[in-house]
């Protein structure tokens, strides 16, 4: 039997909490080929998409935008670390990355394959800190996401 190819099973749905953070209305379900498994990052999970660093205006220009679904899946990798049945390396977490750009779903267009190297040509140069990070910044962000986001003066009582 073949192994299905990499797709989305379900949209991206966000909303954005903060300049760079969103926050995920639904169950983001991923099936990654190379991992031969389904990843799902859960309703609340805070995001910053696909990472793309603003300091390199370029960069920000040419690829902000195509791969938020890849991004949240990675982002969930790199904070989580673990699959259903074990714990995956940097390498493998960006391996996915690179995958799920070019993957299709509901509401999902596959990133062409240029931009998907430079997006993960980015992560392999600049994500040590994120990895090293990653666990903490999801406990900050989990509590985060718990707080209520309040927008408008009047129902903060102001």
């Amino acid at each position: 039997m073949k192994t299905p190819e990499a797709h989305f099973l379900t949209p991206l749905k966000i909303e954005q909490m903060g300049p760079d953070l969103w926050r995920l209305l639904a169950d983001l379900v991923y099936w990654s080929q190379c991992l031969r498994v389904s990843i799902t990052a859960p309703t609340g999970f805070i995001t910053d998409l696909e990472s793309v660093p603003r300091w390199i205006p370029v960069a920000y220009a040419v690829l902000y935008g195509s791969a938020h679904a890849a991004g949240t899946v990675h982002d969930f990798l790199y904070q989580t670390r673990k699959i259903v049945y074990r714990t995956i390396a940097r390498a493998e977490a960006d391996g996915v990355l690179y995958e799920a750009a070019g993957a299709p779903g509901p509401g999902i267009e596959p990133t062409a394959g240029w931009k998907r190297q430079l997006i993960w040509s980015g992560v392999r140069l600049g994500g040590r800190r994120a990895w090293r990070t990653g666990p903490e910044r999801l406990q900050i962000l989990w509590d985060r996401r718990r707080t209520p986001r309040v927008s408008d003066p009047a129902e903060q009582g102001i």
